[in-house]
């Protein structure tokens, strides 16, 4: 019946507790107010509570899919790994690059295999993200970012 919805659903619950646990070992407050591991735990609760709301609508019927399984086809599932590897290599590349370049790069390759094909929104999205992000960090909250070995820094 609606087997992979419950299915899918009980998963991200499972995915958003282990979120918040894991947030757990980071401190919840600290002199100033919420500490690191806030943010992470509101998070995954709030995940695990509408994960819980999703699968009693699924239980009871109420929920309404536009088919009563899940369906996933090669293009779905290749775009996927694609996505996955953009952000692997963005991880592998951070240190090297450093931010600014490597987001330029990641956020271009994303917007790309998402479907956006006009290279001057795709330019501008890129440049205005990843050095406009890299300047408000470094610049304004002095949040210091990796600014890569390639580049001598």
């Amino acid at each position: 019946m609606r087997r992979g919805w419950l299915i899918a659903t009980i998963a991200l619950a499972i995915v958003c507790a282990l979120f918040a646990a894991e947030s757990l070992q980071l401190a919840l407050f600290d002199a100033l107010g919420p500490g690191p591991g806030f943010f992470p735990f509101a998070l995954g609760g709030t995940g695990v509570v509408l994960a819980g709301v999703l699968a009693w609508q699924v239980v009871t019927g109420r929920a309404e899919f536009e088919s009563d399984h899940l369906e996933f086809d090669r293009t779905g599932l290749a775009r996927i790994a694609l996505v996955v590897l953009v952000l692997a290599l963005a991880a592998a590349f951070l240190e090297w690059l450093g931010f600014a370049t490597t987001m330029c790069a990641t956020l271009a390759a994303l917007l790309v295999l998402l479907g956006i094909r006009r290279p001057l929104v795709v330019a501008a999205f890129a440049i205005i993200g990843s050095f406009g992000v890299h300047h408000v960090f470094t610049t304004w909250l002095r949040v210091p970012l990796p600014a890569g070995t390639l580049f001598g820094a």
